[in-house]
């Protein structure tokens, strides 16, 4: 028994495009596969003489012709009827492998017995067959996965779990493979990436490679299949477009636990909207007045140069619900927020600046919306200033610690649409964040010889060291009047982490620098 199936469903390719997706196929370096071609009734007829060629050729190709046209789905699942590979490599026919892809797979396989699911990184080709767009992709990611098919090209799953979830699905048209995907990582033991471009995705004038709006009825079968998904697994959601082929899933909480919002205080005032205002003020008077989730209680930790007055002032706004701790040591965010962490008697918190206020209502409901997710640690809405501007979609690591998006306008999708969607990532900033309790405490909390964020950068590599990770969601965001990310201890952070710099699962590419769809580099012409 072959160890794959390639899939793939032809209708009228172009014939040039084919005969690359061919030659592709035959110069697999790997030979344990079969090729289960299944001609949908094509009315170019010299597609079904050229597939009974390749029969001729090599036994490992099996044709079936169907005697109408049924549309991809069907002719898919046509071809799986043939398949008797352990898994099935899907291909569409103009598109081509690397030589290595099934090389590559197997070897990954080999390594991770229990993987059901497994993507690898592409890029495009063009009709004259450069290559571009290398989409470097993060690992295993479900939460990006329900805004975008980033997996896609390409897929290998085990053929045993296709059958079990009923193959292809009609309705889905466009977004089959999507669909299909969703319906097996509901099972899947395990899901790995290959961090190589093992696909070229041909770029044509009616293919998505080309453009979203090439095939428009693709994205509403994604919608539905991203809906259904969420619908069984019991998730309570509102899926509409978030973008060009992004979905906003805005999750609608079913339970509403009890939180401690965890807020360090000074005298700082600062001049906002033209008026000199106090900061710990501000941010008291946004989280009473804003926050439409009533199940939180207040902890307070106050500097010793904060007039007794004034805190017995902030206080008041969290009547019934809050604890005030008065510290003697100077104001240092790190040892606040570790001595605000032990006074919480919540599973969950939020640890806040006083430099931020608060843009939507329900920004508490929304992060908490992501608190179940298996793995994460913290969850942070978009931090942005008061121009729109984003200061912080997450943290990155590659090529060296940044915070995702720094300077870009909230009206920016970015690279390959991520600053629109809800994703995993390495970290969060903790400037607006919901945590959870018990795995700061377990990871030793914020390192105190840190004063200024870069305590951030730490918490991140602590937590990714104990395999965790964070989601950062634009579908909240939070304003600050913190704009400086001062890089006076890097020294520090570099010392004890800087193994880790290029090396973030999550954002394999500059985020800094790469502009919405572009790419920073090619594959080598010799791949």
């Amino acid at each position: 028994m072959p160890r794959f199936s390639i899939i793939t469903p032809v209708y009228n390719p172009p014939r040039d495009a084919f005969e690359f997706c061919v030659s592709s196929v035959l110069s697999q370096t790997s030979a344990d596969w079969e090729w289960c071609l299944a001609n949908d009734a094509s009315t170019d007829s010299w597609v079904a003489s050229r597939l009974q060629e390749l029969q001729r050729v090599d036994r490992r190709i099996r044709v079936v012709d169907r005697t109408t046209n049924g549309g991809i789905v069907a002719a898919s699942n046509d071809a799986i009827a043939l398949a008797e590979g352990e898994f099935l490599v899907l291909l569409d026919n103009d598109d081509e492998l690397h030589a290595d892809a099934l090389a590559l797979a197997a070897a990954t396989l080999d390594r991770e017995k229990m993987a059901d699911y497994l993507y690898s990184d592409e890029n495009k080709v063009s009709p004259d067959g450069r290559h571009f767009d290398d989409f470097a992709k993060p690992v295993w990611s479900p939460e990006r996965l329900l805004a975008q098919n980033y997996t896609s090209h390409l897929s290998v799953l085990r053929r045993s779990l296709v059958e079990e979830v009923g193959r292809f699905r009609a309705g889905f048209d466009g977004s089959q493979d999507y669909d299909l995907v969703l319906r097996v990582i509901e099972r899947a033991r395990t899901v790995v990436n290959v961090p190589q471009v093992l696909y070229h995705w041909r770029s044509l004038p009616t293919s998505t490679a080309s453009a979203a709006s090439a095939k428009p009825y693709a994205f509403t079968a994604a919608m539905k299949a991203v809906r259904e998904h969420l619908s069984r697994c019991g998730v309570a959601a509102e899926v509409t477009e978030a973008g060009p082929s992004l979905a906003r899933v805005r999750r609608t909480s079913l339970y509403h636990p009890p939180v401690t919002v965890v807020l360090p205080i000074d005298g700082t005032t600062k001049r906002l909207f033209g008026v000199d205002t106090s900061l710990a003020d501000n941010v008291a008077r946004s989280l009473a007045e804003k926050t439409t989730y009533n199940n939180y209680r207040v902890v307070i930790v106050a500097a010793p140069t904060l007039a007794e007055d004034h805190v017995d002032a902030i206080a008041s706004r969290f009547a019934g619900r809050i604890t005030m701790l008065r510290e003697e040591r100077p104001f240092n965010l790190a040892q606040y927020f570790n001595a605000g962490l032990v006074a919480c008697t919540t599973p969950l918190a939020v640890l806040l600046d006083q430099t931020c206020e608060f843009i939507h209502g329900d920004w508490l409901e929304t992060l908490l919306g992501y608190s179940t997710r298996e793995k994460v640690a913290c969850v942070a809405p978009s931090i942005v200033d008061e121009f729109g501007i984003i200061l912080s979609a997450g943290l990155g690591m590659t090529p060296e610690p940044h915070e995702i998006g720094r300077g870009r306008h909230t009206s920016d999708f970015g690279p390959l649409g991520m600053f629109a969607i809800a994703r995993e990532c390495m970290g969060v900033s903790t400037r607006c964040a919901l945590v959870a309790v018990s795995t700061l405490k377990s990871v030793g909390g914020f390192s105190p010889e840190y004063t200024t964020r870069w305590f951030d950068f730490d918490l991140m590599c602590k937590l990714r060291r104990h395999g965790l990770h964070s989601i950062i969601t634009p579908l909240a965001m939070v304003r600050t009047f913190d704009e400086e990310l001062t890089f006076d201890e890097e020294e520090l952070f570099a010392r004890r982490w800087g193994r880790l710099y290029g090396d973030d699962p999550y954002t394999r590419i500059d985020t800094r620098l790469m502009a919405h769809n572009q790419v920073s580099r090619r594959l080598d012409e010799s791949a």
